[in-house]
């Protein structure tokens, strides 16, 4: 079968195909713009930008400045193409900002999870950009387009269905990680299509992430009935990901037995490799950190096990002692360091990535 595009607003990609916001500086500009070529939505993931230092006394106007700069160098980088945009978490203390610097900076879509993003309506204003929230059930789904209603009389312009098998934070119990096929993306798909339909939306684009890294699994999920998917595990060890050869390497080398979960001092649980540092935090061990960042509201440093962000900047700097590897359940899919476009040919062409 041949592949639809993928349309969301005003904005159309070759591919159904969106790629995942993963930060720190996993998904940057060179990767988004590469999606973008080769006929993908691209996304810059908006969290851990900015200098090191200067975040640590001047954060938000750091990472702000940052972003603008990740914008700007992507566009510069696919020659204006679209469509490219940016993700934030509602976890973050300067979620508000970056939203506004994402309208500023010239977005054409804001995906937003990690919690609700009930003001995200509010912040992005009247600016023509496609605004995409992540739920993990019809009733979430349910409550924010209630919300979205009431105070903005605003609809998603598509909604990602994240699954217990994504990579990263979880939007799940511990008893539903460990049995997903209770929390199926088949049997949330009818869950949010119900919801779209009672609302009086039932044509709003709904995007399926969780293990999915081949045209195979692209085409399983357009028959479920989804518009398109978002991808994250396989596209980290891409040539254009930001995170060092070091680390790229790990996911390479990792297997299904190396995947775990833990509680994240976001206060979700995350899905990661086991490596030194999540060994240690599953014995117990609390890390040493000062948070010189304040980048988490939902972050107690006093309790939290490691600084997620410190943990993070390791992974992207090739440091597997000290590192944090988010991965999708799908670890297997990841077997070698290899250049976008390879991905995208066995999309057009059915080669195998």
């Amino acid at each position: 079968m041949k592949l639809p595009p993928l349309k969301i607003r005003n904005l159309e990609s070759k591919f159904p195909v969106i790629q995942a916001g993963m930060g720190v500086r996993v998904g940057n500009s060179r990767l988004a713009a590469a999606t973008v070529l080769q006929g993908g939505f691209g996304t810059i993931a908006s969290v851990g930008l900015g200098d090191i230092e200067k975040s640590k006394t001047d954060f938000v106007n750091e990472s702000n400045r940052f972003l603008d700069e990740e914008i700007r160098k992507a566009r510069e980088f696919c020659a204006k193409r679209s469509p490219l945009g940016v993700n934030a978490m509602v976890a973050l203390s300067n979620y508000e900002a970056i939203i506004r610097q994402s309208v500023v900076s010239g977005a054409d879509f804001i995906i937003s999870g990690a919690g609700l993003p009930i003001p995200l309506p509010e912040y992005v204003g009247t600016a023509d950009i496609a605004i995409i929230p992540v739920v993990s059930s019809g009733r979430a789904l349910s409550i924010l387009l209630n919300a979205w209603k009431r105070k903005y009389d605003r609809r998603p312009d598509a909604i990602i269905v994240e699954s217990p098998k994504c990579g990263g934070h979880l939007g799940f119990t511990y008893e539903e990680i460990e049995k997903p096929e209770t929390r199926s993306l088949e049997i949330l798909f009818r869950e949010v299509k119900d919801v779209l339909v009672n609302a009086g939306c039932p044509n709003i684009p709904v995007i399926a992430a969780g293990e999915i890294a081949s045209r195979n699994d692209i085409e399983m999920a357009l028959k479920m009935g989804y518009d398109g998917v978002q991808i994250g595990t396989k596209f980290i060890v891409a040539e254009e990901s930001g995170l060092a050869p070091e680390s790229k390497e790990v996911f390479v080398k990792a297997t299904p037995e190396d995947v775990v979960v833990i509680k994240s001092p976001v206060g979700l649980p995350v899905r990661v490799l086991k490596t030194p540092l999540v060994e240690r935090v599953l014995e117990g061990h609390k890390e040493k950190f000062g948070c010189p960042y304040r980048c988490l509201r939902t972050c107690n440093p006093h309790k939290a096990p490691f600084c997620i962000a410190k943990a993070l900047l390791a992974t992207w700097r090739g440091d597997y002692e000290n590192g944090l590897y988010m991965t999708g359940c799908n670890i297997s899919s990841v077997n070698k360091i290899y250049p976008l476009s390879d991905f995208f040919k066995s999309l057009e062409y059915g080669i195998r990535s």
